[in-house]
C-alpha cells in the first residue's frame, strides 16, 4: 500500500513538472508577439499615408492638406528672391493642385536603422523634392534665414536638414518639424504657411504662423 501511495505522489510530481514545461513553453513562443506589441504602440509609431499604408522610404509622396478649405494645395518649388536661385518650398495656392511630390530618406548626419524601410513618427529624416529644376543644385530641403521678413524658410540645396513627422495633435493628419541639433540636443519647430503677397504661401519654420497640417498620398 505504501508503495502504491508513493508511486501516485510520484506520478502526480511528474504531472505538475510537465504542466510547468508547458506553461514556460507557451510564454516563450508568445514572446516575441508580445513584443511585436510593444512596438507598435511605442513612442515611434509608423507615419502611414492616406490610405493608411505605411510611408516608405526612397517612395514619392505628395504632401497634401490633411483638412480642405484650409486654403491651398500640395508643396512645390518656386523662386522667390529676384527670380534667381535656389528655389523655396512653397504651398500651391489652389485646392486641386497636388504640386510635387517629395521623398523621404533617413538622415545623414545621426546614428539611425537604415535597415528600416518605413519612415517612423519623431525620427529624423532627410526631405527631398523628387523635381528637376532650372537652379543646378539638389533639391535637399534646408533651411534659410531671411532678415527682410524675420522669417525662416524651407529652401532647395545641396545640404539637408534635419526634419520630423509628428501626428495631429487631434489624429487628423501630421505636423512636420525642423529640428536642429543645437549644443547636442534636437531643438524642433512647427513648419507653416507664411502668406506673402496674394498668391505665395511659403513654408516657414515658426510655430506663430498657420499650421501646416498634411496627409501623404503615394505617387502612383
Amino acid at each position: 500500500m505504501a508503495s502504491t501511495s508513493a508511486w501516485g505522489a510520484r506520478s502526480r510530481m511528474m504531472l505538475l513538472m510537465q504542466m510547468v514545461a508547458v506553461a514556460a513553453f507557451m510564454l516563450f513562443i508568445n514572446l516575441p508577439l508580445q513584443v511585436q506589441g510593444a512596438v507598435e504602440t511605442s513612442e515611434h509609431p509608423n507615419v502611414v499615408d492616406a490610405e493608411g499604408h505605411p510611408v516608405l522610404f526612397g517612395d514619392e509622396y505628395y504632401v497634401l492638406p490633411a483638412v480642405s478649405g484650409s486654403g491651398g494645395g500640395g508643396l512645390a518649388l518656386k523662386l522667390r528672391v529676384n527670380d534667381s536661385c535656389p528655389m523655396y518650398v512653397k504651398q500651391e495656392s489652389s485646392e486641386k493642385s497636388k504640386g510635387l511630390p517629395v521623398v523621404f530618406t533617413h538622415f545623414k548626419g545621426q546614428s539611425a536603422n537604415f535597415s528600416s524601410v518605413i519612415v517612423e513618427e519623431n525620427v529624423g529624416v532627410n526631405v527631398k523634392t523628387a523635381a528637376v529644376t532650372s537652379c543646378v543644385q539638389s533639391t535637399e530641403w534646408s533651411e534659410e534665414y531671411d532678415a527682410n521678413t524675420s522669417k525662416r524658410f524651407i529652401k532647395a540645396s545641396d545640404t539637408s536638414s534635419l526634419f520630423q513627422i509628428t501626428k495631429a495633435s487631434d489624429g487628423d493628419g501630421y505636423n512636420m518639424y525642423y529640428c536642429p541639433c543645437i549644443n547636442c540636443r534636437l531643438v524642433c519647430t512647427q513648419l507653416g504657411i507664411y502668406v506673402e503677397g496674394d498668391e505665395n504661401r511659403w513654408v516657414v519654420i515658426d510655430n506663430s504662423v498657420e499650421t501646416l497640417r498634411v496627409q501623404f498620398h503615394k505617387n502612383e
